[in-house]
This record gives structure tokens, C-alpha cells and sequence, in this order.
């Protein structure tokens, strides 16, 4: 049994962030597991998705990058919430690990947003001007 934390990390985490996204309905993410018969049943439901890449040096990524899913049967938010306010974890998951495209992947999503910016400390996720206001000129 293998025990993970769910987190965004790499080497150095130079930038870290946030994001946010809208499913997209017709392309749901669970549309899209059922498609490729990854999901067990229904019930199983995405908790979580991470979508990371190995070492690049500038080049555009045009292959398929590493996408895992996190489902969890019988759960919802209010129920998964309980249990880790509650310090009922590790949590117990299916995780499913694939490959996608980029546009294969942002397709999944009907609007979907990136921050980042340098990392203010080394120990947290983070960045330095999450949540700041900033004015600009046109």
C-alpha cells in the first residue's frame, strides 16, 4: 500500500500557484474515464487530478504528458470533508495513471486558470503574489 500527499512539486518549486477550472458538461472528465472504461462504476467519483512532466529544456511539449486521477467510491464533498477535518486519513483511493495530450486534457475543462509566481518560502505551495491586488496600464 503506497501513501502519497496531494501536492504540486517539483526539484526546485522556483514558481508555485494555484489553479482553478469548470468541467466541461458534454466532455466531462467522467464522460471521458467512462469512454476508455477507467471508472468501476457511477459511484466513483474524481476527487483529484494531477498533470505533471518530466524534464524539459525549452522545447514545446507536443507528446503526452503523465495525468493521474484519484476516484473515490461512496464518497461526496460533505462526507470527504468530515473525514479529513476528522484526521481520517490517508485517505483510501483508485488512482488511475495515463497519458494525454494537452488538448486532449484542457478539453475536459470549459474554462480553466493558471497562477504563478515566484515561491515566497521553500516549505509552502504558496506564491508570493497569490491573492495580492496589482494595477496596471493598459
Amino acid at each position: 500500500m503506497n501513501v502519497a500527499t496531494f501536492e504540486a512539486s517539483v526539484s526546485y518549486n522556483d514558481m508555485v500557484g494555484s489553479v482553478s477550472a469548470d468541467n466541461a458538461d458534454p466532455s466531462s472528465i467522467s464522460h471521458w474515464l467512462d469512454k476508455r472504461n477507467l471508472r468501476n462504476s457511477p459511484d466513483e467519483l474524481v476527487f483529484g487530478i494531477t498533470l505533471s512532466f518530466g524534464q524539459n529544456h525549452g522545447e514545446e511539449i507536443v507528446n503526452p504528458v503523465r495525468v493521474v486521477f484519484l476516484l473515490i467510491t461512496g464518497e461526496n464533498i460533505a462526507t470527504l470533508t468530515k473525514k479529513i477535518n476528522g484526521g481520517q486519513v490517508p485517505l483510501q483511493v483508485r488512482r488511475i495513471e495515463t497519458v494525454m495530450t494537452f488538448p486532449e486534457f484542457f478539453s475536459l475543462f470549459k474554462q480553466f486558470s493558471l497562477t504563478l509566481s515566484p515561491n515566497q518560502n521553500k516549505h509552502t505551495t504558496k506564491g508570493i503574489l497569490e491573492g495580492v491586488k496589482y494595477q496596471y496600464e493598459d
